[in-house]
């Protein structure tokens, strides 16, 4: 897929818009995360989202393009479907900032395409609602990951009276 055609553009743009007014690091943590969903729709299985027929004409593209079959056959409406399961495992990241980059960015695409009117809501309503759904689930699902990698100080700090030192040595 050359990089003008309309799929790319829409992501470029969403990712240069919301990059804009940020920090050289954040606007990094923003191009990986576009590179990320660029492989995830590159590679990823789709039958769960866009059903067997749908993926069967999306894996039948890929042997023809490497790169943006998805655009060549789909659009912003197809996209939407599959962004819940960019949010799941292995699609999200291990690190929890890249990993809240990638949720916050996923809602924030479904604002833009939504805003945009680049969607048809009465093909992909359900779909966006999903896709909603999978971003507060997986802001959910990080803060308590988030937490879990975090010492508990307080489960350290145990009362001197409590504790075992070792008595006197005869």
């Amino acid at each position: 897929m050359a990089p003008d055609e309309p799929g790319w553009q829409l992501i470029d743009d969403f990712i240069s818009e919301e990059g804009s007014t940020r920090t050289a690091t954040t606007t990094r943590r923003y191009e990986r995360m576009r590179a990320r969903l660029t492989y995830f729709l590159d590679t990823a299985d789709m039958a769960d989202s866009l059903g067997a027929q749908n993926a069967t004409l999306l894996e039948a593209e890929r042997e023809f393009h490497e790169q943006g079959a998805f655009w060549q056959v789909f659009g912003p409406d197809e996209l939407v479907c599959c962004l819940p399961a960019f949010l799941a495992d292995p699609w999200i990241p291990g690190s929890v900032v890249q990993a809240r980059t990638q949720i916050s960015l996923t809602g924030r695409l479904l604002t833009y395409l939504s805003r945009r009117r680049l969607l048809d809501f009465s093909l992909v309503r359900c779909a966006f609602l999903e896709a909603e759904a999978a971003v507060v689930q997986a802001r959910a699902d990080l803060s308590v990951r988030a937490r879990a990698a975090e010492p508990d100080e307080w489960a350290a700090d145990v009362p001197a009276r409590l504790r075992q030192e070792p008595g006197p040595q005869w």
